[in-house]
């Protein structure tokens, strides 16, 4: 049921968010969008969706890295 929901979620984006669109032409490949969001959920906290993919259109989320003490 879960793969059911994902596949549905995924072909409403297809169809009704242009903004999606924009982002699968921009990466180039369905695989290389996916691999894409899924590492800035494992980087960032994430507001919303929208705000996902607004960042991925612009290419943002750039900012330094955090320093982290020698051990």
């Amino acid at each position: 049921m879960l793969m059911m929901l994902a596949f549905l979620v995924n072909q409403a984006l297809q169809l009704c968010c242009s903004l999606f669109g924009a982002i699968w032409r921009k990466a180039g490949t369905k695989i290389q969008l996916w691999d894409d969001i899924r590492s800035l959920f494992k980087c960032y906290k994430i507001a919303s969706m929208e705000s996902l993919f607004r960042h991925l259109y612009k290419g943002g989320f750039e900012q330094e890295l955090p320093e982290y003490p020698d051990d």
